[in-house]
This record gives C-alpha cells, structure tokens and sequence, in this order.
C-alpha cells in the first residue's frame, strides 16, 4: 500500500473544564461535553521513493495554509521516533471547515493524519494513534478535549480528562441530526489564548466542572438532549465567555434570526455558534436562515452531528 486517505470529522465543545497542569500530555484534557461534526478534515498519507518529506494544508477555500505545515510536520516526526519509520512521506491535509473557530480542526487533522499513517505503515492500533495526535494537540495547546471527545463520537460527554484510550474517559450516543455552524470571519481566537490564561483557567473550569457533575448523574442518551442544551448556555453565561463583545454580538444577531424549533449555541472557544434542532429528531430547513445569515457577512455551513 503506498498511499491511503482517513477523513475524520470535526468536533464543537459546548462546555468544558481546563486539566492542563499535569506533567504528562496524556493526563492532559478536559472533562466536558460536545458534538462531532460529519464535516471535518480529509488527510492523504503516501511513501515517497526518495527526497524530503511534503506537507500541504489546504483551506475549506483551497487556498494554501501555510502556518498549518509545521503541525504535520511534528506528528510525523513524532510518529518516525514511536515507530522507527525512515521512509519520506507526503502529506496533504484538506479542511472542510475554517481554523481558530472551535471547530476542532488541528484535533480531526492530527488524529486523521496519525490513522494515515498507521495504516500506510501497518503500525499502531487506534488507541495508539490516537494517543500520539492529543499528545501534538497538547503541545500546542490547539485544543485540550477533542481527540477524546472524537474518540467517543456523536453527541459526547467528556467525564475524565486525557488522552484515549486511557486515562481519558467518554461516553457518547449518535445524534444524526442536522446542524447549522455560523462564525465571525473576522474573529478568530486560539484555543491556547484562554486555556493558558490562569484567570480564564479559572472561570472556565469551575463552570464547566459544575455542568459535568450534573450531567454525568444521568444516563448519557438521546433523553439528555434538552438537559444539555440548558447546560451549554448556563455555562456560556456562567463561564464569562458569553460576556466578550464580539461573541455576543454574533449570538443576539442568530438568535434574532431564529424560531423557537432551532437552539444556538456558542461553539468554544471560537467566534462562532451551532444551531441544532430543539427537539432531537426534528429535520429543520436551513436554507433560508443559512442565506438570510450569509447576507449578513457571515460564514454558514451546513453539516450533521454524527
């Protein structure tokens, strides 16, 4: 086999708490709550006979990300010292949603690229694989819960921080519902700019660790739907995220937009916002609150919760 291709979704977190002191990446995470997205990212893996390795990103526009390279390049070479690989590889990564927008980009690329590879080599099982993508994601503090959120699938709850397999643990159920994203193109924010902030740290956590005591409590099903949507505002509210000027902004403006069948939430930790159905079953419309937003300068896309 000399080249294969993995396509691994995205994944929104509504709410979470920051684990991020422990010495060790793999005890790194977050406990928390979320969805994976059927959009996400589409990686390509193949042996090369000779010369140095090749990365390229590509945007959701395919245009050349550039910036993006240095990620893949770290995997691979982590990937090479776990496996003892000397081969040079290719890598191409295509994006099907925007990056810095709580999307789980740099998560779902990682962990399909990682997957590429363990297959084009035969080396790893998943859990392996997956363990090595939280470890690049920790070192960039591009994220801290969504490989583990990614592991577990469809509707998610995060209940102990980590990598997956082990120690991070989840649980999730298949939604299957469709979903709108909306995001501020102008307003990009890196994960690491709140999870490495101690006042943020602080206020994050305290919220998101409350919102996970009462969940787990329950049995983590399609019943919980309605519970989660509550705890994903309380915790927008409660956490002060909701507070910051351009988030608000974007959510007054969808929530004015929409009828009492569609729920918004904010997505974290971007400028941007998932509506879902209110009510898990319900196959809503999006076309006309997808243009009448899009009018409005917005980035719309339409994708499902797995």
């Amino acid at each position: 086999m000399s080249e294969v291709t993995v396509h691994v979704g995205g994944h929104v977190t509504l709410l979470f708490s920051v684990n991020s002191k422990q010495l060790l990446p793999r005890n790194q995470g977050s406990k928390g709550a979320g969805f994976c997205l059927e959009d996400g990212v589409v990686s390509t893996v193949r042996i090369l006979n000779e010369g140095i390795d090749r990365v390229s990103v590509r945007t959701m526009n395919g245009e050349v990300f550039a910036e993006g390279k240095d990620l893949y390049l770290e995997l691979l070479k982590s990937f090479r010292d776990v496996f003892n690989i000397e081969s040079s590889v290719e890598i191409e990564v295509d994006l099907e949603l925007p990056i810095s927008q709580g999307f789980g980009m740099s998560a779902a690329g990682l962990l399909a690229t990682s997957l590429a590879l363990g297959e084009l080599f035969d080396r790893g099982d998943e859990g392996q694989l997956a363990r090595l993508a939280h470890r690049i994601e920790r070192n960039i503090s591009g994220g801290l819960g969504d490989i583990l959120g990614l592991w577990a699938g469809g509707c998610e709850l995060r209940i102990t921080p980590g990598s997956p397999p082990i120690p991070g643990q989840a649980v999730g159920f298949s939604a299957d519902t469709p979903a709108l994203l909306v995001w501020d193109p102008e307003g990009k924010k890196h994960t690491s700019s709140y999870i490495d902030d101690p006042e943020w740290q602080v206020k994050i956590s305290n919220a998101g660790e409350a919102a996970v005591e009462r969940l787990k409590s329950y049995d983590w099903n399609p019943s919980i739907w309605n519970l989660l949507l509550d705890e994903a505002d309380n915790f927008a509210m409660q956490s002060g995220l909701l507070e910051e000027v351009e988030r608000a902004n974007l959510f007054s403006v969808v929530l004015e937009n929409t009828d009492d069948s569609l729920s918004p939430h904010l997505c974290m930790l971007g400028t941007s916002l998932i509506i879902v159905p209110t009510q898990l079953g319900n196959e809503p419309d999006y076309s006309e609150i997808a243009a009448k937003l899009r009018s409005f300068g917005l980035g719309v896309r339409e994708t499902k919760i797995q």
